[in-house]
């Protein structure tokens, strides 16, 4: 049983009250994770880039991925209660197109 009561059924139709819980952990679920793809264009400058996660605290643990080819690697991450900072290792060229795929999860409390 998971800690929203629920517990694997098979094929059976869920009750009003299973189905309840399953809204419910959906919608904690929700409120945990965030993510997307995050598009920036590069300036040949400026190496840190800023997304906004939404989650309203810090995140537990942000994951953060190149979206697209021909641009610098990721150097580190940071995240504080709004922002995922991604600090590439050397400036995107001016006016290249970065994208990165982000996730960001905070733990249940």
């Amino acid at each position: 049983m998971s800690r929203w009561g629920l517990r694997y059924k098979g094929v059976e139709p869920l009750m009003p009250d299973e189905w309840n819980a399953v809204v419910d952990s959906l919608n904690d679920l929700a409120t945990m994770v965030r993510g997307g793809l995050a598009s920036f264009t590069g300036d040949g400058t400026t190496t840190t880039f800023g997304i906004p996660h939404g989650l309203g605290t810090t995140p537990t643990s942000v994951v953060v991925v190149k979206g697209v080819p021909n641009i610098p690697d990721i150097d580190y991450v940071y995240v504080d209660s709004t922002t995922i900072y991604v600090v590439f290792k050397s400036p995107p060229p001016s006016g290249s197109g970065v994208k990165v795929w982000w996730l960001a999860f905070k733990a249940l409390v």
